[in-house]
C-alpha cells in the first residue's frame, strides 16, 4: 500500500531489481503487502514485476537460483538440481525416509488444516503424538494456533517449507488424489504435476469417517 506520507519512490524500471535484491538480503520469503509497504509501491506493479523476474529465472539455463511464489509471498530457492551440490557443501546427517505412516498423517493435516492432535488421530485410528512430532522436526508442519475447545487443543497446518519441497504455490494446489496411498515423496511429485488437469476433491475428516462407518455396516 502507498503511504502519501512517505517520500521514498523508486522509478518503476528498478522494481525487479529492488525486488531481487530484497529477497537475496532476506533469505526468506517476503509477502507482496511487504513488498509493497518497503518500496512505497502499487502491489500490482510489484506482482507484474515478480512475475517476470520468475520467468527470467526460470528460463535461465546456467543460474543455480529460482524464485518461487508460496501463498501470497516470494522467496528465492536453489534450483532442485543443485541439491547433490548442496549437500557436499553442508554435508548434512541423512534424514530417514519416512514411514506410510507418516504420509498418512501428513495427508490428514495437508487436506484438512488446521487440525488437532485428536482429529488425526480420529481419522488414523491410533496415537500419532510420535509422527506429528517428527513431521514438526522435518519442518513440514507446524503449530498454528489453538482449538476454542476445553483444553485448548493445538492446531496443526502445513507451513512454507512442505509447499516448498513439495513443489506447489499453496494448498489449493494439492492433488485430488488420496494421499493415503502414498509411500513415497516421489510419488506425491508426480501426482502434483498433473494436479492442474485435475478436478479439485478435498478429503474431509467428517467425510472420511462417514466412509469407514458405511464399511463397518456393510
Amino acid at each position: 500500500m502507498i503511504d502519501p506520507n512517505d517520500k521514498f519512490e523508486l522509478p518503476v524500471q528498478e522494481v525487479s531489481a529492488a525486488c531481487e535484491v530484497l529477497l537475496f538480503a532476506s533469505g526468506e520469503s517476503i509477502s507482496l503487502n511487504k513488498l509493497s509497504e518497503i518500496l512505497n509501491m502499487d502491489k500490482k506493479i510489484i506482482s507484474d514485476a515478480m512475475d517476470k523476474l520468475i520467468q527470467e529465472y526460470s528460463n535461465n539455463p546456467w543460474g543455480g537460483l529460482l524464485i518461487r511464489k508460496i501463498d501470497e509471498s516470494y522467496v528465492m530457492c536453489t534450483k532442485p538440481g543443485m541439491k547433490k551440490v548442496l549437500e557436499r557443501f553442508f554435508s548434512p546427517k541423512a534424514k530417514p525416509p519416512l514411514s506410510q505412516a507418516s504420509y498418512e498423517t501428513l495427508a490428514v493435516i495437508a487436506y484438512n488444516q488446521p487440525v488437532t492432535r485428536a482429529q488425526v488421530e480420529a481419522v488414523r485410528g491410533v496415537s500419532s503424538d510420535s509422527i506429528i512430532a517428527r513431521l514438526l522436526d522435518r519442518g513440514w508442519i507446524c503449530e498454528s494456533g489453538t482449538l476454542d475447545a476445553p483444553g485448548r487443543p493445538s492446531l496443526f497446518s502445513t507451513t512454507e517449507q512442505f509447499l516448498l519441497e513439495f513443489g506447489i504455490e499453496s494448498v489449493d494446489e494439492l492433488p485430488s488424489l488420496e494421499l493415503m496411498s502414498y509411500k513415497t515423496i516421489r510419488d506425491l511429485e508426480e501426482s502434483l504435476d498433473k494436479a492442474a488437469n485435475n478436478d479439485d476433491r478435498q478429503i474431509s475428516i467428517e467425510s472420511y469417517l462417514s466412509a469407514e462407518k458405511e464399511s463397518e455396516i456393510d
